[in-house]
């Protein structure tokens, strides 16, 4: 089987990069498949995972990424002239290539792949929320007018996902969401990218948060939440990892709040593995998520997990009250609270920290990955 996939770029050390090597891999060394990878804004950076030396890969130098920070007018007139280029050289590589399934990982191939003529299956693989487009709009900008945008642009994204041939979303809510327009629709987890042999013992004061420092991420919400705990708790800390266009703001809120001791900013870490064996509970207050790997990560080393029950992800990793906590999106005091009672009760701590070991093996690549061939097969033989 040829499976030929269509992503911005593969040298960022993301989620989906991660899961895109895992599955690569998993495709070529054990079911012999053959995989070609299109991107579009690679710029000839090495990949930062590794991808089996038989992977071939083609960037067609678009670079789209170059255009964010253009002004609006620019940035309309280079989107419309890249699609008609990107549209061009895709149509050629699928002549050329012959793939049994095209596969779009969410790049602006999706505005125009379903009308491509090509004998091949065409699909989508979604590793965010259906919303995406109305949640990154209002996360900065919530007002009517970008409320209006961001459901145009969701009805646009819908429509052109069902004229594909088929879907893989990661969550149970978003099937849900998803089957109510589209019966084409199948739910695949992402596997976990290694099973922790280590567990943490849960006795350090220091709770630990991960991700992009951005709005969705959300982490000026945590910082509010630790201003609770911590009056409280003085002794216990918090450590953010990551990097991102809001570092500044989040240290001014950490210095407003006088929590400069107790509320770190560590920037990137490539040994998050330790920094999990070193805290004892795992906090998100995303608000929004496809399928939040940090917390599947945290699980496998032990962590009890608390989190924003935000619109999809972690209410698939988290069950509430038996591996951690899912909290209504938003609500501060309940987020403080259910720390505080984490941090008192040790037994309640260590109880949550084994079963988020037990979740966690349930998401391994033994149980994930084999779930891939079984959909090709059904979706090939539709």
């Amino acid at each position: 089987m040829k499976i030929l996939y269509l992503t911005p770029a593969v040298y960022n050390s993301a989620g989906t990069e991660r899961v895109l090597s895992m599955k690569v891999n998993y495709f070529i060394r054990s079911l012999g498949y053959e995989i070609v990878i299109v991107t579009t804004d690679q710029k000839g950076r090495a990949t930062f995972y590794e991808f089996d030396s038989r992977t071939r890969m083609y960037d067609l130098e678009l670079n789209y990424q170059d255009d964010f920070s253009r002004n609006i007018f620019v940035k309309a007139f280079e989107h419309f002239r890249k699609n008609f280029i990107y549209k061009k050289k895709l149509s050629s590589i699928l002549l050329r290539e012959n793939p049994d399934i095209c596969i779009s990982l969410g790049g602006k191939e999706i505005e125009f792949l379903y009308k491509l003529p090509c004998r091949c299956k065409k699909m989508m693989e979604l590793h965010f929320s259906r919303n995406i487009y109305a949640h990154a709009l209002t996360s900065r900008h919530d007002n009517y007018f970008w409320r209006l945008i961001g459901r145009i642009q969701t009805w646009l994204f819908v429509k052109r996902t069902n004229s594909l041939d088929g879907l893989v979303v990661l969550t149970k809510k978003d099937l849900k969401v998803w089957r109510m327009t589209n019966n084409k629709v199948w739910q695949i987890y992402n596997p976990l990218p290694y099973e922790s042999k280590n567990t943490s013992s849960l006795s350090s004061k220091t709770m630990i948060a991960v991700g992009r420092l951005s709005a969705q991420k959300n982490f000026s919400d945590l910082i509010e939440v630790w201003k609770y705990v911590h009056q409280k708790y003085p002794d216990w800390k918090l450590n953010i990892w990551g990097d991102g266009e809001d570092k500044d703001l989040l240290k001014d809120l950490i210095k407003s709040n006088k929590l400069e001791n107790v509320v770190h900013l560590r920037g990137l870490s490539n040994q998050i593995g330790n920094e999990y064996l070193n805290s004892s509970v795992y906090l998100m207050t995303s608000k929004y998520e496809g399928f939040p790997m940090v917390l599947l990560e945290a699980a496998s080393f032990g962590l009890p997990l608390i989190s924003y029950d935000c619109e999809c992800g972690p209410s698939d990793i988290i069950q509430d009250g038996y591996n951690g906590f899912l909290i209504p999106e938003g609500n501060v005091i309940k987020m403080a609270d259910a720390i505080c009672r984490i941090i008192k009760d040790v037994d309640l701590r260590k109880q949550m920290g084994r079963h988020s070991k037990i979740i966690s093996s349930s998401f391994s690549q033994e149980k994930i990955l084999p779930m891939w061939p079984r959909f090709f097969q059904e979706l090939i033989g539709d």
